[in-house]
């Protein structure tokens, strides 16, 4: 089986870079499933779970991202993240809190934070793509 080579990027550090067999990525219109020899794509990212497979389709990495953009092209996806999270190391309970705490604020600069503090748990509740 073929790969695609994948690397995620935050403003910091490059998080993630290796040959793969899929990645799905959160899309601004929806999930995007990227295999080796996809057309040409970019896209902005809205918060959400981007999925790293080997070339088995078990689950490699999970990572939560808050925005970005992704380019793909045939031989290569790439990810540009405002910041990123492996789900593991998300706490639910610290995130419950932080959503309790925007939503008593509720003015529009805390907007944004509620909506990605809501995509986290959404994200650590979701089975979706776990198996494939």
């Amino acid at each position: 089986m073929t790969k695609i080579s994948f690397d995620l990027v935050s403003p910091e550090k490059l998080i993630f870079s290796d040959e793969v067999g899929m990645i799905i990525v959160p899309g601004k219109d929806g999930d995007l499933g990227v295999l080796p020899g996809h057309s040409k794509l970019v896209s902005s990212l809205r918060p959400g779970r981007v999925m790293v497979y080997g070339e088995d389709k078990n689950l490699l990495k999970s990572f939560f991202v808050s925005g970005g953009f992704a380019e793909v092209n045939p031989e290569k996806c790439i990810l540009l993240a405002e910041s990123v999270d492996e789900v593991s190391a998300l706490d639910k309970n610290s995130i419950e809190k932080e959503i309790q705490e925007l939503e008593s604020n509720a003015n529009n600069d805390e907007k944004e934070k509620l909506l990605i503090a809501n995509a986290k748990i959404e994200a650590l509740d979701s089975s979706f793509y776990e198996k494939i």
